[in-house]
């Protein structure tokens, strides 16, 4: 914060200079000048700095949201916020050339910094809510206050009356009073802050010192005691145990279903119910729930974990229906998954299930599609203290769970979910000792994409069978993953191969090409996991020892349930893998609601009569704006106007040129008496390497255009008139330099594009740089694209960090010594002369790859000289 008061009073500094030198009552005399000049001079370049950083910031935006990869709230934020001080540190420099005059530019930024500011910087509160609700108080509408589990739960119970057992759930307002009474929100927010999903090591280590300090923590009195009040509302607490059971908010939405992400602790007796619940509060910083949340964009300061608490049904059977098949080749059914014993042995992956397929519409024929009744040999029962995985007895392994009734009215149930909610469920279902059904969740469902071929494949088969939890093809080494310290050491685009298929593998999914698993079905909540992020994978398979010993890539036809050695292009052609992007997530949608109101320019012709304040519509048009008038009042001469002698000439070699150079400290080596500077009297060292790079090589000219491309430049200056080169605005009639003797500063543009070069050259490696920023032209968009590409190639040869994004390219390099700053130089001088008017040539592959073989040789030449 000292820091920003610091430049805003340095930019104040400068416009009050400025208004002070361009005064036709300074009588100061030229002493008084000289020095106010070098100081105006001096904090002119860190109005420039505020300038370029916002138009970083904006093209870091656009491109991330051009390709999509991983970032999530919080980054959306941190960029929006640093474009915000970044223009207005702009706007108070310009506000004091004029504050009347400006007044305009100031509200236009205020209006639009409070619309980014109330959709995307407010922090979620729910202070108005209580700290714990009961079910018979939740509906569907309060998935914000209780989290998607609860509220889920509250609408079935409520307006779908279907049956659901009694409960309560601790709200957001209990989660965030608990972590404030701590002070350990942003503390755990600080931890994770430089965490990756990839990042598999420092991910589990910081996951565990947050949820120790969690653990440690302890609960208000005004939670704890409301808890057990409701607790023992729902009757003699002495007479029961509990689920407590995860409902972040989020969590079973339609975007995120936080499958296993977070934890649920089963039969808690009365005296461990506050203990469970900070369990399960600090779950949310498991690694699980950490990767999928970094996976998925969302940031954690937005999710508060609500809790569900319920009584503990003594259920004979249980486990998950579809209402509508998770593989989309099967629309017109329903799957039930039933094992006996409680649902978290199907749901977790670990016990076998009977997989019955019902008719959805039974009027068209039986109600029973197909069955597969499992060999059931072990269920998940409550004991004292927990839940604990027992055989079932001989006599009912491979005895169907479910009778013919059961499965209509559990499948007539789920029929009547999925029509009330709109679209197909995933619901999690108990059975009694009296037979009634109960259901204990309901979340939409991610269904996977159908794909069905016949193709022939000749590479050696590794496995056949399973069941298919998520379609497509996957191709990568097959990694076993056994324990943790193997997930540590999984590799990027590998086949996971597990023997039980855990949702603490969860986390390996962002980087997985498949997953294969020895248990498990497409009911389990890492099969839930593996459509949703799009991996292919087969469960089910049996023991996967043969799969481990082999050594060497494979293939995983999820569909057909094969896995074949090696590569199988025909299948890899057939199927292209869904992208793990963010794209169509709502912190996609958050970010690209950003950009709009930040990164387009309609501002464009400083001439037009449509070039004002008032019109500005995005920060990018403020920023145009206020530049403009910057460099305007900055490099206007005469008129009314003292600026002191020798600080601003024309640039002059044989004849007078369209190059203005600005002395913004020790750039002349003696100040020239006329108009007129020559180079024997520049002493900038960044300046004379861009002109070496200029001149070294002559330039030939413009290329020969034909009737078509000169056509295109006509309809491309009728379009934007501030392309027609003959325009009055000081962009068009000239170039300037800014120079010091280690720093230069070029706006430059000639006929149709414009470019902005920034280099610091000096002795301290550390703070060397060169910032180069281009776009425009007089082609169509595509020849403009090409040149801009050619451009970029180049740079990229010579060490720059480029961006494209369309026809803009930004590229940076830094952190050299000052003879490879020169070098670099005098590559930017020779793209500067030597890529003018080429948009209107580059029309086809091989012209694009003739003019960068030539670019190539020029620049090989100029290193010779």
């Amino acid at each position: 914060m000292k820091i920003l008061h610091q430049v805003l009073h340095c930019l104040k500094g400068l416009a009050e200079t400025t208004q002070r030198l361009f005064s036709s009552d300074n009588d100061g005399g030229e002493e008084v000048l000289q020095q106010d000049f070098t100081k105006a001079a001096s904090n002119f370049k860190r109005l420039i700095s505020a300038n370029n950083k916002a138009l970083d910031v904006m093209a870091q935006m656009e491109l991330t949201l051009a390709e999509g990869d991983e970032f999530d709230a919080t980054y959306v934020r941190t960029q929006v916020t640093r474009v915000n001080t970044a223009v207005y540190q702009l706007i108070s420099s310009i506000e004091g050339y004029s504050p009347e005059k400006f007044a305009p530019i100031k509200k236009r930024f205020l209006e639009i910094q409070k619309t980014l500011n109330n959709e995307l910087l407010s922090i979620p509160s729910s202070t108005e809510s209580p700290l714990v609700m009961p079910f018979s108080q939740i509906t569907a509408s309060d998935a914000s206050v209780v989290g998607g589990k609860a509220a889920n739960l509250g609408e079935l119970k409520n307006n779908v009356g279907v049956p659901v057992p009694d409960g309560v759930a601790t709200t957001s307002n209990a989660f965030w009073v608990f972590m404030r009474h701590n002070e350990l929100h942003e503390v755990c927010d600080r931890r994770l802050r430089q965490v990756t999903s990839h990042s598999l090591t420092e991910l589990y280590a910081v996951c565990s010192k947050i949820r120790q300090d969690i653990m440690k923590a302890s609960v208000p009195e005004e939670i704890s005691t409301e808890i057990l009040r409701l607790v023992k509302d729902m009757g003699d607490s002495s007479l029961h145990s509990f689920a407590v059971r995860s409902s972040a908010v989020g969590e079973d939405g339609r975007h995120h279903a936080f499958a296993g992400q977070y934890l649920s602790r089963l039969n808690v007796a009365n005296d461990e119910i506050l203990a469970a619940w900070k369990e399960v509060v600090a779950s949310k910083y498991s690694p699980e729930a950490v990767a999928y949340r970094k996976a998925k964009g969302l940031a954690a300061r937005d999710l508060a974990v609500c809790v569900a608490i319920m009584p503990m049904q003594n259920v004979i059977a249980g486990g998950v229906i579809y209402s509508t098949d998770p593989i989309a080749c099967s629309q017109n059914v329903s799957t039930i998954h039933a094992a006996y014993g409680l649902p978290k042995g199907v749901v977790d992956g670990r016990v076998a299930a009977d997989i019955v397929t019902m008719r959805k519409d039974q009027s068209e024929g039986a109600a029973v599609v197909e069955q597969d009744i499992a060999n059931k040999e072990k269920q998940y029962v409550s004991v004292d203290g927990g839940v604990e995985l027992v055989s079932v007895p001989l006599s009912l392994q491979y005895v169907p769970v479910l009778t013919l009734d059961e499965l209509k009215s559990l499948q007539s149930y789920a029929a009547r979910i999925e029509k009330h909610y709109g679209c197909p469920q995933d619901i999690e279902w108990g059975m009694t000792k009296d037979r009634e059904i109960l259901f204990l969740q309901s979340r939409p469902l991610f269904q996977s994409s159908c794909i069905e071929h016949s193709i022939e494949v000749a590479e050696p088969l590794l496995l056949s069978g399973g069941d298919t939890v998520s379609t497509g093809v996957g191709y990568g080494e097959l990694v076993f993953v056994q324990r943790e310290v193997d997930a540590l050491m999984f590799p990027e685009g590998a086949i996971l191969v597990v023997q039980y298929a855990s949702p603490r593998w969860a986390p390996l999914l962002s980087k997985a090409s498949g997953v294969i698993s020895g248990t498990g079905s497409r009911a389990g909540h890492l099969a839930t996991v593996a459509r949703e992020y799009g991996v292919p994978g087969i469960f089910g398979v049996g023991n996967v020892e043969n799969l481990a010993l082999y050594k060497g890539n494979a293939t995983l036809d999820a569909q057909y349930r094969k896995v074949y050695a090696g590569k199988v292009d025909a299948l890899l052609a057939l199927w292209s893998q869904k992208s793990r992007s963010m794209k169509g997530t709502p912190v996609y949608e958050m970010l690209a609601s950003a950009v709009e109101k930040i990164v387009p320019l309609h501002l464009t012709d400083p001439t037009s009569p449509e070039f004002t304040a008032e019109n500005c519509t995005t920060l990018h048009d403020i920023t145009r704006f206020c530049h403009e008038y910057a460099i305007d009042e900055m490099f206007r001469v005469g008129r009314d106007m003292h600026i002191p002698s020798g600080k601003t000439k024309q640039l002059y070699e044989k004849c007078p040129m369209q190059y203005w150079v600005v002395d913004l400290d020790d750039g002349f080596i003696t100040y020239p008496t006329g108009k007129f500077v020559t180079f024997d009297n520049i002493s900038s060292v960044p300046m004379h390497a861009i002109w070496k790079g200029m001149t070294a090589v002559k330039w030939a000219g413009p290329p020969p255009v034909s009737a078509k491309s000169f056509l295109t430049i006509l309809a491309e200056s009728t379009c934007d008139p501030s392309l027609v080169p003959d325009a009055s605005s000081i962009y068009t009639m000239r170039n300037y330099f800014l120079i010091s003797s280690k720093f230069c500063c070029l706006q430059f543009r000639f006929g149709y594009h414009f470019c902005t070069v920034e280099t610091l050259g000096g002795n301290v490696s550390a703070e060397n740089f060169i910032s180069m920023k281009f776009s425009g032209g007089a082609a169509d968009l595509q020849k403009k694209n090409a040149r801009v590409r050619l451009i970029a190639i180049i740079l990229d040869e010579h060490d720059f960090r480029v961006t494209v994004v369309k026809d803009r390219l930004t590229a940076r390099c830094e952190n050299m010594s000052e003879e490879d700053i020169k070098q670099r130089l005098y590559v930017v001088g020779h793209l500067l002369m030597h890529t003018r008017q080429l948009d209107m040539i580059l029309h086809s592959e091989q012209a694009f790859a003739n003019v960068l073989e030539k670019l190539r040789g020029e620049l090989a030449q100029l290193r010779t000289h």
